[in-house]
Order: structure tokens, then C-alpha cells, then sequence
């Protein structure tokens, strides 16, 4: 009996791919849904969803905002807070979080640091790990589905860096799901 249950507990690292569908690849027959996602079933807009004006409203004002940042802040704060609790439309969330977590200004006065650290070789303690948490993280987004893609590499880079920028900090498994949701809309150098 204890044996057996021994057994259970034993778990290869595999066991978190999925099933053979979701490591082959979708079937025919799923899609990606508006976000990406793999057989998701938000496809269409739903009741949730805001109308098309409103959007496009929401969109011409983080335009207006983003266009004169530094007056924008400086003047008109208490509204860039409230438009950020309306939501950020995800066409111009690229556009927006850098200028809201201030990493626009680190790539003004640092602009190769990125770069500098993708290219240096990663802690092999490190990589390891990361290497083995990259398939956990949304698996079912077409982004990050494939091993080889430009996702799951991308995510590679951005952790590595991380880890080179702040090796005090490392790698924790809580990154890879942060960095992968950035990846989604925005390039690894941002």
C-alpha cells in the first residue's frame, strides 16, 4: 500500500503539458479566441462587452493622454487614474504600460540593456529552471504552444535577462505567468 502510493506521488515533469491534443497542436475543429487562448469562448463580443463607440472613444482619449505624456501627468493625474480603472484598451496596452510603470524612461537613459543581457549566457542554475517551467505557462495560447516559437523563446529571454539584471532576485515560478501576459502585448526589449 505504501509502496503504491509512493508511486502516485512520484510525478514526471511532463505532467503538466496537457493532453496529446494540446501538445500536437489544435484540431481542426478549436480556434483561438479573441485573446489567443486555444478553444476559448470568447471569440465574440458578449453582453460584458462595451459597444464599438465607447471603445473607440476610450481609444481616442489614451491616444490624446499617451501623445503628451509628461503634461498629462503633471496636469491632469487624477484623470489618467481614472481612465486606468475604466481599463486600457488592448490595442494601445503596448503603447500605455510603459508609460505608466515608468519603463520608458529606463529605455531613454539605458537603451542596449536589454540587448546587452540577452545575448550573455544565463546561470545555468537558472536556465535550467526556466527551461523547465517555459511549457507551464498558457500552454493553450497560440503564442506559447510551440517549444520552438517565438513565445515560449521570447519568454526564455525575458526571464534569463531578469535573472542576469537582478541576480540578487533570480527566478521565481510566479514570473514566468507575469512576463508571458506582457509578452502578449508587447516585444521582449519592452
Amino acid at each position: 500500500m505504501a509502496q503504491a502510493l509512493g508511486e502516485d506521488l512520484v510525478q514526471d515533469d511532463s505532467s503538466s503539458l496537457g493532453s496529446d491534443s494540446e501538445l500536437s497542436g489544435p484540431g481542426p475543429y478549436r480556434q483561438a479566441d479573441r485573446y489567443g487562448f486555444i478553444g476559448g469562448s470568447s471569440a465574440e463580443p458578449g453582453p460584458g462587452q462595451p459597444p464599438a463607440d465607447l471603445i473607440r472613444q476610450r481609444e481616442m482619449k489614451w491616444v490624446e493622454m499617451t501623445s503628451h505624456w509628461e503634461k498629462t501627468m503633471s496636469r491632469r493625474y487624477k484623470k489618467v487614474k481614472m481612465q486606468c480603472r475604466k481599463g486600457i484598451p488592448s490595442a494601445l496596452r503596448a503603447r500605455c504600460w510603459p508609460l505608466l510603470c515608468g519603463a520608458h524612461v529606463c529605455q531613454e537613459n539605458s537603451p542596449d540593456t536589454y540587448q546587452k543581457l540577452a545575448e550573455a549566457p544565463g546561470d545555468p542554475q537558472w536556465m535550467e529552471t526556466i527551461s523547465r517551467d517555459l511549457h507551464r505557462q498558457f500552454p493553450l495560447h497560440e503564442m506559447f504552444v510551440s517549444p520552438q516559437g517565438h513565445g515560449q523563446q521570447g519568454l526564455l529571454q525575458v526571464l534569463k535577462a531578469y535573472t542576469l539584471y537582478r541576480p540578487e532576485q533570480g527566478y521565481c515560478q510566479a514570473q514566468g505567468p507575469v512576463a508571458a501576459v506582457l509578452l502578449m502585448h508587447l516585444p521582449p526589449e519592452d
